[in-house]
């Protein structure tokens, strides 16, 4: 693989990762609720389901694997209403300051985040799409070498990319004390997951 086709994917990388996206939406408003030390853990959790769904791409790529089309719609449809779910319960908050941020509350975080990123059908189809674009055939690595390679690249991306999102949120926290102000950031972040379930609900 050349040095320029590997800046090629983490420059598409960078541009995927800092995309409009549930996980992002969902970890920002964390940061903006709890701070962004207390959202890491759902960057966890979103980075662990990405590493999952890296894992069953290499099993698409290598054994061309049949993604069955009840399953995606199961799994579409389970997405979109945790995502309807989560914006409606973000709707209705009014505080900023969530308590109980122990070591309970840290575990929900990592599987909401988990399961944010995990429910997401599009990148179980999107990602068997994208990786062999930056594979050579006339590297010397092998393509598994290569996989690999980009996989760890991909989830290292991600997890940088969306703790750089919570922290930046974390620095907006001063500025949306107001209970206005709150009230409407609430209610933008429920807007955003809520449309996103239903986006992930009709696009096919």
């Amino acid at each position: 693989m050349s040095i320029q086709l590997y800046a090629s994917f983490l420059l598409a990388s960078l541009v995927l990762v800092y995309s409009p996206g549930p996980v992002n939406v969902l970890t920002m408003s964390q940061a903006l609720h709890a701070g962004w030390r207390h959202a890491l853990p759902c960057v966890w959790g979103g980075t662990c389901a990405v590493l999952l769904q890296l894992v069953f791409t290499a099993l698409c790529l290598n054994s061309l694997l049949l993604i069955d089309a009840r399953a995606l719609t199961a799994l579409r449809w389970a997405g979109a209403l945790y995502l309807v779910y989560l914006g409606c319960k973000q709707w209705r908050s009014s505080s900023l300051a969530e308590p109980d941020i122990g070591g309970g509350k840290q575990r929900g975080l990592f599987w909401r985040g988990f399961a944010t990123s995990g429910l997401n059908p599009k990148t179980l189809l999107f990602f068997p799409s994208f990786f062999p674009q930056f594979i050579s055939m006339e590297s010397s690595w092998s393509p598994d070498q290569q996989y690999l390679l980009l996989a760890v690249s991909f989830a290292l991306v991600f997890a940088m990319g969306v703790a750089s999102m919570a922290m930046f949120s974390h620095r907006l926290r001063e500025i949306l004390l107001k209970p206005v102000r709150i009230r409407a950031v609430n209610r933008v972040m429920g807007s955003l997951l809520v449309g996103m379930g239903a986006l992930m609900a009709t696009v096919r």
